[in-house]
């Protein structure tokens, strides 16, 4: 005979208030039996079990709508994409409050260190003026060429480079170049991020030699292809706007063919976000599409015909002289080797 609990047990057991299970049930989520004589509510180990199971996924913030939905479904995708959404909204929020906490203390300073009040709230109108600024760009970077619906297919549109500039004519170079970049002068035991892990190919390099790889990407479709081909490969939602992970973090920072979807002012927020999470000592590799500088861009452009140039306007490629001017303000070195006359891999320490 099945075991059956009345509401008061079940609150007690899951140390909450029948008010709470009320709530669920009132929502959906929960359908008790009703005795026939009182019309008592009556819990069986299955709605108890449905119960704890919601619980859970309240306790790491999930939405009514987003349980519903889980719990209706059964799937291990639905799940997943709902956790995925959950650890995009804890991570935008831990990011929105550290600048928040950051201006604060400016503001705390300014506030102690300024007689006048008025004078006071002018700097601090200041300082929230440009915290937003930079803020801004962290919160509304928007994925515009559609990684999502280009995931199953973009292994095969490398290896066919359809376009007119041949940017994948020496990607197993590329890769290569950035592999051997990080792993110099590292053991097995050094933490390694990838930015835009994509479909995980350089990935691979690094789990068949044996190192501690995680592969972030704000295209939940690529990370899904990356775990498919390689169900050891961790990987997490995130950007290089907001990585999600504590300060000093890792040792080794790598990026392939990702970085050159900022523009100039996410690529100084994502510098500071990277070094952020590199350990002291750690080193950053960047295999990309880029100029030398400006100069040398222009140069290029006037022999591209307008398809190539089209193609070069549609992406945010960097400037090398540029990348070492910013990241010489953090008092690192950046030297870089050129694969062909688009393809460069940078390295950082």
């Amino acid at each position: 005979m099945r075991k059956e609990y009345t509401i008061n047990e079940v609150a007690e057991m899951f140390q909450i208030t029948a008010n709470k299970i009320r709530f669920y049930e009132q929502k959906g989520l929960l359908m008790p039996d009703r005795c026939l004589d009182n019309g008592y509510r009556k819990f069986d180990e299955q709605t108890v079990k449905r119960l704890g199971t919601i619980l859970m996924y309240r306790s790491i913030g999930c939405s009514i709508d987003s349980i519903k939905n889980i719990l209706s479904c059964g799937e291990k995708e639905t799940c997943l994409y709902h956790i995925h959404n959950q650890w995009n909204a804890v991570n935008y929020e831990i990011h929105r409050l550290g600048r928040i906490q950051k201006v604060l203390e400016k503001i705390i300073d300014t506030i102690y260190e300024e007689a006048d009040l008025e004078i006071a709230e002018n700097k601090m109108a200041q300082i929230m003026k440009e915290n937003f600024r930079l803020l801004e760009p962290c919160l509304v970077w928007e994925d515009r060429w559609n990684f999502d619906g280009w995931a199953k297919n973009y292994d095969n549109s490398v290896r066919q480079d359809c376009g007119t500039l041949k940017i994948y004519q020496h990607y197993e170079a590329v890769l290569k170049n950035v592999y051997e970049g990080a792993v110099a002068n590292q053991d097995l035991n050094s933490k390694i991020l990838e930015i835009g892990v994509g479909t995980g190919n350089l990935t691979k390099k690094f789990l068949d030699s044996g190192y501690d790889i995680i592969g972030i990407d704000q295209s939940r479709e690529m990370l899904n292809v990356a775990k498919e081909k390689f169900p050891k490969l961790r990987v997490r939602m995130g950007e290089f706007l907001k990585i999600p992970y504590e300060n000093q973090s890792f040792d080794v920072i790598v990026s392939t063919y990702a970085f050159h979807h900022l523009n100039a002012t996410e690529k100084q927020l994502s510098i500071r976000e990277m070094l952020r999470v590199l350990k002291p000592g750690g080193k950053i590799v960047i295999g990309d599409l880029m100029f030398e500088s400006k100069e040398a861009e222009k140069e290029i452009m006037q022999i591209l015909d307008e398809e190539q140039a089209e193609e070069v306007l549609d992406e945010y490629y960097s400037h090398i002289d540029l990348l070492q001017k910013e990241f010489e303000k953090f008092g690192r070195t950046l030297t870089y080797k050129q694969i062909d006359w688009l393809n460069y891999v940078v390295e950082i320490e």
